[in-house]
């Protein structure tokens, strides 16, 4: 059950209307990066994933030590 269920379909209908005119599909000259891009992608994984993985090796170390 949906309180603002009104609002909502109004405000679909709207981007409905907005989209119409905008071309649908994505095509890889869209999606271009650059060498920075692909640098900062790869030091935002590391950033986010790294003390992820030092933390699950560090677990692994010290279930191996006892």
């Amino acid at each position: 059950m949906m309180i603002f269920h009104g609002k909502f379909n109004r405000a679909m209908e709207w981007l409905k209307r907005q989209n119409k005119g905008r071309k649908q599909s994505f095509e890889e000259e869209d999606l271009k990066l650059d060498k920075m891009d692909i640098l900062a992608l790869m030091i935002s994984a590391l950033l986010v994933f790294g003390p992820i993985i030092l933390f699950l090796i560090a677990i692994a170390i010290l279930i191996s030590i006892i």
